[in-house]
């Protein structure tokens, strides 16, 4: 079975508002994530289903990777 984790470079960072920022380590790349995105990373980071804009964009550009737990 695949889940989906943060890539080995990305850290996510909760902010107190709600929403959150995805910073890439390498690149330097950010990305702010409003109250809605957050709620979906965290619920796609749970074992959620990987359908869906967000979570195809996510992959797409390497803020998460799949793993296959196992």
């Amino acid at each position: 079975m695949s889940t989906v984790k943060l890539a080995p470079q990305v850290t996510l960072t909760r902010l107190t508002y709600g929403g959150a920022v995805l910073m890439n380590g390498v690149n330097l790349a950010i990305a702010e994530c409003d109250e809605a995105q957050t709620v979906a990373i965290d619920e796609l980071l749970a074992g959620g289903v990987l359908e869906g804009q967000l979570a195809q964009v996510l992959i797409a550009a390497g803020w998460v990777v799949m793993s296959d737990a196992g």
